[in-house]
Parts: C-alpha cells; sequence; structure tokens
C-alpha cells in the first residue's frame, strides 16, 4: 500500500515535468493521457487494497473507505479530464484562442491539480491536508487564468483572494484544534488524524467548538457552500472547460473531505447537534441561493456552476441529518455529481466551441447541428436534475429516505420544493439550447472520438449508476458512513 501511494503521488510530478521539456502536441498529449491511466489505476489498486485491510496508516499518511470514495472521483476525473483535453485543447491551438506554447504548461499544471488533489486525500495529519487543500488552490487558480485575458484573471483573482481568506480561516480552526490537543496532553502526535479520534472525548468542548466555526468557513468557502461560494460561477466559467469539470466534480469534493475529516474529530467532542444543524442550514442556504441564478442566468458554464452549489447544499444537509443511510447517500452523491457534472463541462466545451458562444441565448437547435451531442446532453441535465432512474436520483431518492425516516417531514417537503424550482430551471435552459433552429452559419458538426469517449464513458456511468450499484461499491460506502458518524 505503502509504495502505491508513492507511485500515486509521484508519477503526477513525472508525467508533469516531462510535459515542461516537449514541444511536439501529439506526444505532449499522449504522454499525459498514459499517465493519466497509469494515476487512476494506481487509485484503483489502493481503493482495492482498502476493502482488503480495512485502513492503512503511517506516521503522515492515511487511507481508509472514505478516502476510497474521494479516491474514486479524483481516479475517474482524472482520466475522463485528460482524454477531453486532447481534442479540446488541438481545437483551441487551431482556432488561436491558445497559443501552441502554452500547451505542455496546461498539461504540467494538470498533473500538479491531481498531485494536490491526492495529498489532500491521503495525508493522516490534518496540518498537512491544510497544505493540501492549499496546494489546490495554488494549482487551480493558474488554470482558471489559463486564458490570461481580462475575465479569466478576474475570475482567477478572486478566486484565489476569497479562498486564501477562507483557507486562513481554516488554517486558524486547525490550530485551536491543536491548541485543545495540547491542552489535553497530546503534543507529541500533533494534529494526526488517528490520535486526536482516539482523544477526541477528552478535548475541551468549548475550544472545539470554535475551531469547528473557523473549519467550516475556512473549508466550506472552498467548497462551494454558501454564502461564501461567490468565487465558484466566475471560476467555473473562466477555466477551459476539463478543468471546469475537475474542479465542479473533483476540488469542490476534495475540500469538503477536509471539512468532514475535521468534523469527525469535533463531534467526538462536542456531539453532534451543534454540527448538524450548522450543516443542515449551510445546505437549505446553498440551495436557496442557487435557485435564483440558475432561473436567470445568461451563461451555460454559470448555469453548472450555480448547479454545483445547489448539490453541494445537498450533500451538506445529508451530512447533517447524520443518520447512516443520510450520510450513505450523501457519499454515494458525491460520486454521481462528479460525474455527471464533469460530463456537462465537458459537453459545454463542446458546444462553446462550435457556437464560439457560452451565452444561452445564441446557443439554439444543438440538435439540429450535433445530433449525437444534443443526445448526451439532454442525458446529462436530465441525471443532474435528479431525474429517474439515472445516478443522482437514486442518491437523491435515498437523502429524502433518510429525511422522512427521521420524522424531518416539513424539511423534507421544503427541500423537494427547492429541488423541483431547480428542476424546472434547468430543463427550461435545456430545451431552449437543444431545440429550434441553429444559428446561420453553424452546420453539421462530428465530435471528436476521444471527446466522445470521455462524454460517452461518463454517460454511461451515469445510467448504469441509477439501475445498479455494485456490491463492492454499496459495502465501501457502508464502510465510510460508519466512518463518519463515528462507528
Amino acid at each position: 500500500m505503502y509504495q502505491l501511494i508513492l507511485i500515486a503521488l509521484v508519477l503526477p510530478i513525472i508525467i508533469g515535468l516531462f510535459t515542461l521539456v516537449q514541444r511536439n502536441l501529439a506526444v505532449i498529449g499522449y504522454t499525459n493521457l498514459a499517465g493519466s491511466a497509469l494515476t487512476s489505476g494506481v487509485l484503483l489498486a489502493i481503493i482495492y487494497q482498502t476493502t482488503k485491510i480495512n485502513e492503512f496508516s503511517t506516521e503522515l499518511l492515511y487511507v481508509d473507505h472514505l478516502t476510497a470514495v474521494l479516491l474514486l472521483v479524483v481516479a475517474l476525473l482524472t482520466f475522463t479530464a485528460t482524454l477531453f483535453s486532447l481534442s479540446y485543447m488541438e481545437r483551441e491551438v487551431k482556432e488561436g484562442h491558445v497559443a501552441a506554447k502554452l500547451v505542455p504548461r496546461y498539461y504540467a499544471l494538470l498533473n500538479l491539480f491531481t498531485f494536490a488533489m491526492v495529498s489532500v486525500l491521503v495525508v493522516g495529519n490534518l496540518g498537512l491536508m491544510w497544505v493540501a487543500v492549499e496546494g489546490t488552490t495554488l494549482a487551480s487558480a493558474l488554470l482558471v487564468a489559463f486564458y490570461f485575458n481580462r475575465s479569466a484573471l478576474e475570475a482567477a483573482w478572486k478566486y484565489v483572494m476569497i479562498c486564501t481568506v477562507g483557507i486562513c480561516l481554516a488554517l486558524l480552526g486547525t490550530m485551536i484544534l491543536y491548541y485543545s490537543q495540547v491542552i489535553a496532553g497530546g503534543e507529541a502526535h500533533a494534529l494526526s488524524w488517528t490520535y486526536l479520534k482516539e482523544i477526541s472525548g477528552s478535548l475541551d468542548p468549548a475550544i472545539v467548538k470554535l475551531a469547528f466555526v473557523f473549519i467550516l468557513i475556512g473549508y466550506g468557502t472552498k467548497a462551494g457552500l454558501a454564502p461564501m461560494h461567490t468565487w465558484l460561477p466566475d471560476a467555473h466559467s473562466q477555466a477551459p472547460s476539463p478543468v471546469s469539470g475537475l474542479l465542479s466534480g473533483a476540488l469542490l469534493s476534495c475540500a469538503f473531505y477536509a471539512l468532514v475529516r475535521n468534523m469527525i474529530i469535533i463531534q467526538g467532542s462536542i456531539g453532534n447537534e451543534f454540527i448538524h444543524t450548522v450543516l443542515i442550514g449551510l445546505g437549505i442556504l446553498s440551495i436557496l441561493i442557487a435557485i435564483p441564478f440558475v432561473l436567470v442566468q445568461h451563461d451555460v458554464k454559470r448555469l453548472l456552476a450555480y448547479s454545483s452549489v445547489e448539490h453541494m447544499g445537498i450533500i451538506t444537509i445529508g451530512f447533517g441529518i447524520g443518520s447512516h443511510l443520510a450520510v450513505y447517500a450523501a457519499l454515494l452523491h458525491i460520486i454521481n455529481h462528479a460525474i455527471a457534472k464533469s460530463a456537462l463541462f465537458y459537453l459545454a466545451g463542446v458546444i462553446t466551441q462550435e457556437y464560439k458562444t457560452k451565452r444561452i441565448k445564441e446557443i439554439q437547435g444543438i440538435a439540429r447541428v450535433m445530433p449525437i451531442v444534443a443526445t448526451l446532453f439532454v442525458i446529462g441535465v436530465l441525471a443532474i436534475t435528479g431525474t429517474p432512474p439515472l445516478n443522482i436520483f437514486t442518491s437523491k431518492f435515498l437523502l429524502a429516505m433518510s429525511i422522512f425516516s427521521s420524522s424531518l417531514w416539513y424539511l423534507g417537503g421544503f427541500i423537494l420544493l427547492l429541488l423541483a424550482g431547480v428542476f424546472a430551471g434547468v430543463m427550461n435552459y435545456c430545451v431552449k439550447m437543444t431545440f429550434g433552429n441553429a444559428p446561420e452559419g453553424i452546420g453539421r458538426f462530428r465530435i471528436s472520438p476521444s471527446a466522445l469517449t470521455a462524454i460517452g464513458f461518463s454517460i454511461c456511468l451515469i445510467i448504469a449508476g441509477g439501475l445498479y450499484l455494485p456490491a463492492a461499491m454499496s459495502q465501501i460506502l457502508t464502510q465510510a458512513a460508519e466512518i463518519v458518524i463515528g462507528g
């Protein structure tokens, strides 16, 4: 296991450095595709080993079933984003949006981003986890600013400023948590997650509650929870589409993972009531704030970004309910949302490249121009809105079951009403974009094989995930939920 983790960390760095010294675009693209496939394979091997040994722990590294859930997300999205990048970047260079000399930088940053996300998930020290989360900010900010125009630079600056303030608050919360550890006499194992979990019952509740507030605001900012979400629509809309898929599907999930790791320790000290109340409140607020922006949106990528705010709210509510079924559903929703939203961002990349705009009003008649893309786009939109029998319906249905089985009838009804509003808004735009007459000058378009493979693979997972959940995956989710609730 130790060797597998080291390979997963080292491989993206090696591929990234190799990319920087290459100039042949074909060599760069296929080298990175092979590297991402190897990295994803290693991550899947780590997940498999975790199912055999339950957990792996050293002084600096820690992997368990909760880690495995997020490693699966990173493994899937790293591969599909790199595969989609082949044709996407080729067309960006061909049309003059990106200079050929910048392509090595793009793939190198993509590998650095992957390294940072894997680091967040495999470290066993909360201080190092904070460093890794900050590393994801630095790597992804350069990708957000990749086009280096006014809008991209403004979005990257906003992203860095807001997330840096948030991550500084998370650092303060981590320092306060360490202070409570020192008071409890555990300074010998500074911020070790396993040790803090063991002594969580002896930590000072007042100090730990204060730490939780700062940690929640800090990592909640990076996870895109309202009202700290304001960086997210700009960053997602300005980044290259493969990066938008990674940001929405993987980065937000990794930030939430860091929050959950801290939450497990904190609930051992102060109990669940305060934590669950705050999480449910933030989750509902995230969905509420997302709805009006979804209903009056003009930019297709910003529409998908606000949808991510909504889904992070759904996940937060699941952890706020706190039952085994609710946490199981929230973890499943993390996987389902990552797959569906990344596919939609890839599709948005294909559509916006062909239509030369991100404005929804100017994107009409996709079915006439790109029938295959239109079909995949409709499936993706139906999935992200929770339509049966697609994957997100399954996790939403389980979450609704957990809410009503906890006798929270008013909460369940209110959330279903909010989700209906999001469904109406997103489907309205989907119908307008897909059907009707295409603008003049837009002819029939054939999607490239690499892009079709990346998107088609994700769509197959969307459909299969709604119809069948493998027993091995269910077991991983069950064990991960036990870790979160303290079982």
